[in-house]
């Protein structure tokens, strides 16, 4: 797995780089603050991993990096996902380091 800070992400968006940036959050911290991804809770990726593409880049993101971490160890043993990773800090770092006006 490959891991991403949150500066290389926001480098890579910028860039309009190719990946999926997958969200694991509950549904009400998401409708709190949000970047442009998809979301799929944590405790439904089991029945909607197929919803994603195993073969493409992925970094996985929550608040802080631990649930994230859990949801990258499980695609990757379990679906085949071997080009993922997580997203340091998580939404926390990005809302402080990045981009001030994501809520928390």
């Amino acid at each position: 797995m490959k891991d991403i800070s949150v500066q290389q992400l926001a480098a890579a968006l910028k860039q309009n780089k190719t990946f999926i940036l997958l969200d694991v959050r509950e549904n009400y911290e998401f409708k709190i603050g949000h970047i442009a991804c998809v979301h799929i809770p944590m405790d439904e990726i089991p029945k909607r991993a197929s919803e994603l593409d195993c073969q493409k880049e992925t970094y996985v993101m929550c608040r802080s990096g631990k649930r994230a971490a859990a949801v990258a160890n499980f695609l990757n043993t379990n679906h085949n996902f071997s080009n993922i990773g997580i997203v340091i800090g998580g939404v926390e770092a990005y809302a402080n380091e990045i981009d001030q006006s994501i809520e928390v």
